[in-house]
């Protein structure tokens, strides 16, 4: 139980599309995630979510750089691989809100990190994104 969120980092971390299961022994049935293009609050829809990414993106990877851990509460700052079709080869850092219950399962995980960065690789969306961020920019 005090290992909870070692646990997790070393889940994500090695996550794959064949071992999406190891997500079961780590959350609670009652789990709540939210990202800037999802939000549920079951083990199996964030499963559900994760078995999607995967089939729409390869070589995808999470690489976790710092926790901090307070309890039951923790943050971790964090950098996504993937490649798409799309988009090619992308990386974006953010940062995610994890909570475990008393048993050490983890029930809260709350993704932070811009959702643009990715829209901007897409295709034509990306033009127009970026327009968006220089008109919007200071200089």
């Amino acid at each position: 139980m005090d290992n909870w969120l070692a646990d997790y980092v070393e889940v994500l971390e090695n996550l794959s599309s064949e071992n999406l299961n190891s997500l079961c022994n780590i959350t609670a049935e009652a789990f709540n995630f939210k990202d800037p293009f999802n939000h549920t609050h079951t083990q199996a829809d964030f499963i559900a979510i994760m078995d999607d990414m995967f089939k729409r993106l390869s070589l995808v990877r999470f690489e976790v750089h710092r926790l901090v851990q307070q309890g039951q509460h923790a943050f971790i700052y964090w950098t996504f691989y993937g490649n798409s079709r799309f988009t090619g080869e992308f990386s974006f850092e953010g940062v995610s809100r994890i909570e475990a219950n008393k048993s050490g399962k983890i029930i809260l995980h709350h993704d932070f990190w811009d959702g643009s960065e990715l829209m901007e690789k897409v295709p034509l969306l990306g033009a127009i994104i970026r327009k968006v961020r220089k008109k919007l920019s200071h200089n």
